[in-house]
């Protein structure tokens, strides 16, 4: 038997063909397999393991990324059906179903010479153990010499040994998908598992019988590592379930229709988890709702800002190299796009995302003056959605930092302000009051408080010509077609 590893947080399950793919469930033997997990579910800790399946021996798999199992370049050189695993759940829980008290005693060393006992001892908190060590102390007195060690101390506490009954549970979309007939067949795995653990608390290290104890019972360590290891699915409950439903099999347009109906569903997962979630984030400033987080992989974190209900603006180094970017709302809903359009001289890009937003308002007039109020919005240090205030301090032309000095181009009108701007700023929009000044881009790391954001004029100019048709009203909002 074969195990397909994964990725930390999910492994994708190998699955076989299905009526009008193949003969029989069993006759595959090669797929692509790809990993659709909410990035948002990971990030917020919401995924608390990984799963990981067994395959039969004659069975392989090519682990792809999610656009390539559903839009692959070669069909002829690549294997004809992908499975798209999407864990929207995966959570561990403990509960004490018992806690006694058991006796014990530790031997804290001879009466009249110091003793020494660990700060954190969970002995120390026993009743009557600092009248004890008070008594046992050597008392000094002038002019007499110490006195002879007396006999030994034994001491007697009570530990706790807990029954804990540890459970899991992982439920997951999976996605077969015939990517030559481009139909798909949906089925949800839902998987639960129970453990007892004994586990001893408050048991001292000066206790004579500690590592008997323990070598009887479970350890702190072993329960947390069964809640973060791998959880097994039974392939063969899920090729049952999938057999049950080949008659199931719906057609799709295109890669981006077979996108588009994933996310949907980890959108309505992400919406709920945020109905019930208690946390300590301002939802007053309607602001927020104009600002995504934008994740390109390993680890980057950028910003951006709605200028229509469909288009969001932000920084060409933030999206630079990706065809399609991931994206989170203020309201935790998670969403993609794929950019339209930038300019790396300028370091601009538009991106056409698919949740519509609240697109900001631009500042239109020509009285920006230093010493004015501003606020950056944007997601410092992966701090998201984060305010920080400043001031203008200037507004200057500076060459292009993409690009060589002295063959960069015309310089771009930036602001310069002292409003705290870190990686995880850039892309954000610089406000006045509730209109965009600019768009945050860079800072000096040779100095505190100089950053600079895109001025809006570059800004505007730049919407003007990659989105026809568009235009800023006298109320700085973008009007169009769109």
């Amino acid at each position: 038997m074969k195990v397909l590893w994964t990725s930390f947080y999910t492994a994708l399950l190998m699955l076989g063909a299905l009526p009008a793919m193949a003969a029989s469930i069993t006759d595959l033997k090669h797929v692509v397999v790809a990993e659709a997990t909410s990035q948002t579910l990971l990030r917020s800790g919401e995924i608390d393991f990984a799963a990981s399946f067994a395959l039969n021996d004659d069975m392989t798999a090519d682990m792809v990324e999610l656009g390539e199992a559903l839009d692959p370049e070669n069909l002829a050189s690549s294997p004809r059906y992908a499975i798209v695993l999407d864990v929207f759940n995966a959570k561990a829980s403990r509960r004490v179903l018992n806690l006694k008290s058991f006796s014990s005693s530790v031997f804290l060393g001879f009466q009249g010479a110091p003793l020494s006992i660990g700060p954190d001892d969970p002995v120390r908190g026993a009743e009557g153990f600092a009248a004890t060590i008070a008594n046992a102390a050597p008392q000094a007195q002038y002019g007499m010499a110490p006195q002879a060690v007396g006999p030994p101390i034994i001491f007697a506490y009570y530990y706790d040994q807990a029954d804990v009954q540890a459970r899991r549970k992982l439920s997951a979309r999976i996605y077969f998908i015939d990517r030559q007939l481009k139909t798909y067949i949906r089925t949800t795995v839902d998987v639960f598992e129970d453990r007892r653990f004994k586990i001893a608390y408050r048991l001292s290290a000066r206790d004579p019988r500690r590592k008997a104890i323990r070598k009887k019972l479970d350890t702190e360590q072993s329960l947390d590592n069964y809640e973060r290891n791998e959880l097994l699915i039974e392939l063969s409950d899920v090729l049952k379930d999938l057999q049950a439903k080949t008659s199931e099999a719906k057609p799709y347009t295109s890669a981006l229709a077979l996108r588009r109906l994933i996310r949907s569903e980890q959108t309505k997962v992400l919406e709920d988890l945020e109905a019930n979630k208690f946390d300590a984030r301002s939802l007053n400033d309607p602001r927020f709702d104009s600002v995504v987080a934008i994740y390109t992989g390993k680890g980057s974190l950028g910003s951006g800002f709605y200028v229509t209900p469909t288009v969001i603006m932000t920084n060409w180094h933030v999206v630079e190299g990706h065809r399609f970017v991931e994206m989170k709302t203020y309201d935790g809903a998670e969403t993609y796009g794929t950019v339209l359009g930038h300019d790396a001289r300028l370091d601009i890009a538009l991106v056409k995302v698919e949740r519509r937003g609240r697109p900001v308002a631009f500042f239109t007039g020509r009285g920006l003056n230093p010493g004015m109020a501003v606020e950056a919005i944007g997601h410092p240090m992966h701090n998201e959605f984060s305010i920080t205030r400043g001031i203008v301090s200037a507004i200057r032309k500076h060459y292009s930092i993409n690009l060589p000095k002295w063959s960069g181009g015309k310089d771009v009108l930036f602001v310069q302000t002292d409003a705290a701007v870190n990686p995880g700023n850039s892309g954000g929009p610089l406000f006045l009051k509730n209109r965009v000044i600019g768009m945050n881009t860079w800072g000096r790391t040779d100095s505190t408080g100089m950053n600079f954001s895109i001025h809006y004029s570059e800004l505007i100019n730049f919407i003007n010509e990659h989105l026809i048709g568009y235009n800023v009203d006298p109320t700085g909002r973008l009007k169009g077609k769109g």
